[in-house]
Protein backbone atom coordinates (compact mmCIF):
# COMPACT_ATOMS: atom_id res chain seq x y z
CA UNK A 1 0.00 0.00 0.00
CA UNK A 2 2.88 2.62 0.81
CA UNK A 3 4.53 1.53 -2.48
CA UNK A 4 1.22 2.33 -4.09
CA UNK A 5 0.90 5.75 -2.29
CA UNK A 6 4.57 6.80 -3.38
CA UNK A 7 3.93 5.71 -6.61
CA UNK A 8 0.88 8.03 -6.80
CA UNK A 9 2.75 10.94 -5.08
CA UNK A 10 5.84 10.65 -7.83
CA UNK A 11 2.67 10.42 -10.76
CA UNK A 12 1.13 13.77 -9.68
CA UNK A 13 4.68 15.19 -9.20
CA UNK A 14 5.68 14.16 -12.64
CA UNK A 15 2.81 15.66 -13.97
CA UNK A 16 2.74 18.94 -12.09
CA UNK A 17 6.33 19.30 -13.41
CA UNK A 18 5.17 18.39 -17.07
CA UNK A 19 2.12 20.56 -16.89
CA UNK A 20 5.03 23.75 -15.64
CA UNK A 21 6.82 23.48 -18.34
CA UNK A 22 3.87 23.74 -20.85
CA UNK A 23 2.94 26.86 -19.06
CA UNK A 24 3.46 30.83 -21.37
CA UNK A 25 6.69 32.34 -20.58
CA UNK A 26 9.11 34.39 -22.33
CA UNK A 27 12.62 32.78 -22.09
CA UNK A 28 15.62 34.54 -22.34
CA UNK A 29 19.32 33.68 -23.57
CA UNK A 30 22.41 35.86 -23.52
CA UNK A 31 24.61 35.53 -26.92
CA UNK A 32 28.50 36.94 -26.25
CA UNK A 33 30.38 38.33 -29.96
CA UNK A 34 34.02 39.49 -30.00
CA UNK A 35 34.57 41.96 -32.74
CA UNK A 36 37.32 44.44 -32.64
CA UNK A 37 38.55 42.53 -29.96
CA UNK A 38 35.61 44.30 -27.83
CA UNK A 39 32.98 41.82 -26.18
CA UNK A 40 28.96 42.88 -27.30
CA UNK A 41 26.45 41.21 -26.13
CA UNK A 42 22.72 40.66 -27.22
CA UNK A 43 19.89 39.05 -25.12
CA UNK A 44 17.04 36.82 -27.36
CA UNK A 45 13.70 36.78 -26.05
CA UNK A 46 11.84 33.57 -26.90
CA UNK A 47 8.00 32.86 -26.57
CA UNK A 48 7.17 29.50 -25.24
CA UNK A 49 3.09 28.63 -25.94
CA UNK A 50 2.53 32.30 -27.00
CA UNK A 51 0.87 33.84 -29.87
CA UNK A 52 2.09 37.53 -31.59
CA UNK A 53 -0.27 40.44 -32.02
CA UNK A 54 -0.14 44.44 -32.11
CA UNK A 55 -2.05 46.84 -29.74
CA UNK A 56 -2.65 50.04 -29.85
CA UNK A 57 -3.82 49.65 -26.19
CA UNK A 58 -1.38 50.29 -23.38
CA UNK A 59 -0.29 46.71 -22.13
CA UNK A 60 -1.47 46.49 -18.41
CA UNK A 61 1.82 45.16 -16.30
CA UNK A 62 -1.04 43.50 -13.95
CA UNK A 63 -2.26 41.29 -16.69
CA UNK A 64 -1.32 37.05 -16.37
CA UNK A 65 -1.49 36.50 -20.04
CA UNK A 66 1.03 38.82 -21.16
CA UNK A 67 4.80 37.13 -21.60
CA UNK A 68 6.67 40.03 -23.51
CA UNK A 69 5.78 43.84 -24.53
CA UNK A 70 7.20 46.59 -26.48
CA UNK A 71 7.29 49.07 -28.88
CA UNK A 72 7.02 47.97 -32.77
CA UNK A 73 6.36 50.72 -34.98
CA UNK A 74 7.93 54.32 -34.57
CA UNK A 75 6.02 56.84 -32.88
CA UNK A 76 5.67 60.16 -35.03
CA UNK A 77 6.99 63.69 -33.56
CA UNK A 78 3.56 64.87 -32.75
CA UNK A 79 3.89 62.04 -30.25
CA UNK A 80 0.35 61.01 -31.14
CA UNK A 81 0.41 58.86 -34.33
CA UNK A 82 1.86 55.52 -35.18
CA UNK A 83 4.35 56.22 -37.96
CA UNK A 84 3.12 53.51 -41.26
CA UNK A 85 0.42 51.45 -41.85
CA UNK A 86 -0.77 49.34 -39.09
CA UNK A 87 -3.07 46.77 -38.41
CA UNK A 88 -3.74 45.94 -34.83
CA UNK A 89 -6.01 43.53 -32.84
CA UNK A 90 -7.87 47.39 -31.67
CA UNK A 91 -6.93 49.62 -34.38
CA UNK A 92 -6.67 49.91 -38.53
CA UNK A 93 -4.20 52.83 -39.39
CA UNK A 94 -3.17 54.01 -42.64
CA UNK A 95 -0.90 56.56 -42.16
CA UNK A 96 1.91 57.10 -44.48
CA UNK A 97 5.69 56.20 -44.08
CA UNK A 98 8.14 58.31 -43.22
CA UNK A 99 11.84 56.01 -44.00
CA UNK A 100 10.10 52.40 -43.18
CA UNK A 101 12.03 50.17 -45.87
CA UNK A 102 10.29 47.14 -43.91
CA UNK A 103 6.51 45.44 -43.53
CA UNK A 104 5.77 42.39 -40.96
CA UNK A 105 2.44 40.35 -41.39
CA UNK A 106 1.85 38.35 -37.67
CA UNK A 107 -0.60 35.68 -37.36
CA UNK A 108 -0.29 32.87 -34.78
CA UNK A 109 3.67 32.44 -33.22
CA UNK A 110 4.29 33.43 -36.83
CA UNK A 111 5.94 35.94 -39.54
CA UNK A 112 6.34 37.60 -42.64
CA UNK A 113 9.17 39.72 -42.56
CA UNK A 114 9.77 41.51 -46.22
CA UNK A 115 10.31 44.59 -48.21
CA UNK A 116 7.74 47.34 -48.35
CA UNK A 117 7.75 47.25 -52.26
CA UNK A 118 7.43 43.78 -51.86
CA UNK A 119 3.30 43.88 -52.75
CA UNK A 120 2.98 46.41 -50.00
CA UNK A 121 -0.70 47.02 -50.03
CA UNK A 122 -1.33 43.35 -50.84
CA UNK A 123 -0.35 41.92 -46.64
CA UNK A 124 -1.90 45.24 -45.52
CA UNK A 125 -5.19 44.34 -46.89
CA UNK A 126 -4.53 40.54 -46.40
CA UNK A 127 -3.98 40.92 -42.49
CA UNK A 128 -7.11 42.58 -42.21
CA UNK A 129 -9.43 40.04 -43.90
CA UNK A 130 -7.80 37.34 -42.00
CA UNK A 131 -8.06 39.83 -38.28
CA UNK A 132 -3.83 39.21 -38.39
CA UNK A 133 -1.48 41.82 -37.40
CA UNK A 134 0.85 43.87 -39.58
CA UNK A 135 3.06 46.97 -39.18
CA UNK A 136 5.93 48.79 -41.21
CA UNK A 137 9.52 49.14 -39.80
CA UNK A 138 13.09 49.54 -40.77
CA UNK A 139 13.60 46.32 -43.04
CA UNK A 140 17.50 45.19 -41.27
CA UNK A 141 17.91 40.94 -43.05
CA UNK A 142 15.93 39.58 -45.75
CA UNK A 143 16.56 36.37 -46.53
CA UNK A 144 19.79 36.33 -44.64
CA UNK A 145 20.88 39.40 -46.60
CA UNK A 146 21.39 42.09 -44.84
CA UNK A 147 19.42 45.46 -45.81
CA UNK A 148 21.23 48.85 -45.77
CA UNK A 149 19.58 51.44 -43.41
CA UNK A 150 20.41 54.77 -43.85
CA UNK A 151 17.90 56.61 -41.10
CA UNK A 152 20.48 56.23 -38.53
CA UNK A 153 23.18 58.31 -40.57
CA UNK A 154 25.85 59.03 -38.19
CA UNK A 155 23.66 58.46 -34.74
CA UNK A 156 25.77 57.74 -31.74
CA UNK A 157 25.42 54.03 -30.83
CA UNK A 158 22.61 53.26 -28.92
CA UNK A 159 21.18 50.37 -27.77
CA UNK A 160 18.79 48.39 -30.72
CA UNK A 161 15.86 45.52 -30.83
CA UNK A 162 14.67 43.49 -33.38
CA UNK A 163 11.87 41.51 -34.11
CA UNK A 164 13.83 38.50 -35.82
CA UNK A 165 12.94 34.60 -37.45
CA UNK A 166 15.89 32.41 -36.32
CA UNK A 167 16.00 28.62 -36.66
CA UNK A 168 12.16 28.98 -38.38
CA UNK A 169 11.18 30.55 -34.88
CA UNK A 170 9.79 34.48 -33.67
CA UNK A 171 12.00 35.86 -31.78
CA UNK A 172 13.09 39.29 -30.30
CA UNK A 173 16.77 40.53 -29.96
CA UNK A 174 18.23 43.05 -28.03
CA UNK A 175 21.97 45.03 -27.58
CA UNK A 176 22.97 45.07 -24.14
CA UNK A 177 25.79 47.43 -25.03
CA UNK A 178 25.07 50.62 -27.38
CA UNK A 179 26.38 49.76 -30.87
CA UNK A 180 25.08 51.11 -33.89
CA UNK A 181 22.76 49.78 -37.03
CA UNK A 182 25.14 47.89 -39.16
CA UNK A 183 27.01 45.94 -36.32
CA UNK A 184 23.92 45.08 -34.64
CA UNK A 185 22.67 43.66 -38.08
CA UNK A 186 25.98 42.13 -38.62
CA UNK A 187 25.69 40.24 -35.22
CA UNK A 188 22.40 39.01 -35.92
CA UNK A 189 23.45 37.36 -39.09
CA UNK A 190 26.50 35.66 -37.58
CA UNK A 191 24.05 33.83 -35.01
CA UNK A 192 21.79 33.02 -37.50
CA UNK A 193 18.89 35.20 -38.15
CA UNK A 194 17.60 35.10 -41.45
CA UNK A 195 14.73 38.14 -40.98
CA UNK A 196 14.83 41.15 -39.04
CA UNK A 197 12.52 44.47 -38.61
CA UNK A 198 13.80 47.08 -36.23
CA UNK A 199 11.63 47.85 -33.05
CA UNK A 200 11.68 51.27 -31.84
CA UNK A 201 13.82 52.04 -29.39
CA UNK A 202 15.89 54.78 -28.17
CA UNK A 203 13.85 56.66 -25.19
CA UNK A 204 11.22 54.98 -26.64
CA UNK A 205 12.69 51.26 -25.36
CA UNK A 206 10.14 50.59 -22.08
CA UNK A 207 9.03 46.81 -22.34
CA UNK A 208 8.74 43.69 -20.00
CA UNK A 209 8.82 39.91 -19.99
CA UNK A 210 7.69 37.11 -17.70
CA UNK A 211 10.17 34.34 -17.32
CA UNK A 212 9.09 30.12 -16.59
CA UNK A 213 9.05 31.29 -12.65
CA UNK A 214 6.15 34.23 -12.96
CA UNK A 215 8.63 36.93 -12.37
CA UNK A 216 8.32 39.89 -14.37
CA UNK A 217 11.46 42.19 -15.74
CA UNK A 218 10.76 45.70 -17.02
CA UNK A 219 13.42 46.14 -20.28
CA UNK A 220 14.80 49.07 -21.96
CA UNK A 221 17.75 50.88 -20.85
CA UNK A 222 16.18 54.08 -21.97
CA UNK A 223 12.02 55.20 -20.75
CA UNK A 224 11.80 58.67 -21.77
CA UNK A 225 9.24 58.94 -23.74
CA UNK A 226 7.70 55.65 -22.37
CA UNK A 227 4.70 57.50 -21.35
CA UNK A 228 4.36 58.79 -25.42
CA UNK A 229 4.66 55.34 -26.86
CA UNK A 230 1.14 54.37 -29.26
CA UNK A 231 1.72 51.20 -29.93
CA UNK A 232 2.78 47.56 -28.41
CA UNK A 233 3.84 44.00 -29.82
CA UNK A 234 2.75 41.19 -27.29
CA UNK A 235 3.47 37.82 -27.14
CA UNK A 236 -0.20 36.33 -25.19
CA UNK A 237 -0.88 33.33 -24.24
Amino acid sequence: MKKFIIYLLLLSFATFVHSQQLSSYCQTDTITIVKDSMDYSLITYKPINCNVILTAIRPDTAATDIFFAASAAFTAKNYKEIVGRFVGIDTVIANTTENETGLCSLTGNQAYIGPINDSLMYYYHAVQDENECYFQQMLLIYNEQKVECKIFGKQKPTFRRALVIKDNELLVIESLNRMNIDDFTDMMIEIGCTDAIYMDMGTWSEGFFVDEKGDKTVIGALRQNTKHQTNWLEFKK
